[in-house]
């Protein structure tokens, strides 16, 4: 009983620090969290806590898809909650009672067969050692955020969107339109409302390394020839180096 007790306590404390925005689960947090970026992830005294690791280089642009959604109430309450924690957490002007209402940009890894093939790169190799070295570590695979009106419309206005890495470990999103650069959107982290985590599938080459296979969302599992540590014994069938 006292089991089945503690359970439905920490489901409830788990609820109460997630909501679902476009039919996706996103955790609050007043850790500091960038898109793409590697660590720890824990739910501690009702709060999430995500500890940044490691910034995977970039050479590659990594496509991600955008999209906007309007601000709620039960939104507001829960990123309001967050400002005892964060000071210089970005102010939202929500008022229920007023017919147009502040917008939420969700920013998500779109391309993640392109980040897998980032982070399997030689160059890098460090991150990839952390990762198989230490099991368990997330990435942030999603943002939900508060941006200025002059951003949204630059978004709206854009068909493409890109997470570069033009700057070392520093991550812009790129706005394209008809296949050519418009503007870039810093993410200022003041202004990030909310985030998602994903977890890592491996599969063992026939040269017996450890490669990322797959990036998925936490709560589901790895399938087919993938494992979800890289320690695991390999299946019988030998993989081709990725």
């Amino acid at each position: 009983m006292l089991k089945k007790i503690v359970v439905l306590i920490v489901l409830i404390c788990s609820a109460c620090q997630t909501t679902k925005i476009k039919n996706d689960n996103y955790k609050f947090s007043s850790s500091v969290v960038e898109l793409g970026s590697i660590g720890t992830s824990k739910l501690s005294y009702n709060l999430n806590t995500f500890e940044t690791k490691g910034l995977p280089k970039l050479e590659n642009n990594i496509r991600v898809e955008i999209g906007v959604v309007p601000y709620n109430k039960k939104l507001n309450k829960i990123y309001k909650s967050k400002a005892k924690y964060n000071q210089n957490q970005t102010k939202v002007a929500f008022i229920d009672s007023l017919p147009i209402k502040p917008e939420l940009v969700t920013i998500k890894i779109l391309d993640v067969a392109g980040l897998v093939q980032e982070i399997n790169a030689d160059y890098n190799a460090s991150l990839l050692k952390l990762l198989t070295d230490t099991q368990g570590l997330k990435i942030i695979s999603s943002l939900a955020v508060s941006l200025s009106n002059e951003e949204i419309a630059k978004i709206r206005q854009a068909d493409a969107y890109y997470l570069t890495n033009n700057q070392y470990k520093k991550y812009t999103i790129a706005l394209f339109k008809s296949g050519k650069k418009t503007d870039n959107i810093d993410i200022n982290p003041e202004t990030i409302v909310a985030y998602q985590v994903s977890s890592f599938c491996w599969v063992k080459s026939i040269k017996g390394t450890w490669n990322i296979a797959d990036i998925i969302n936490e709560q589901n599992s790895c399938t087919g020839i993938t494992k979800s540590k890289a320690n695991e014994k390999k299946s019988n069938k030998d993989l081709f180096d990725m």
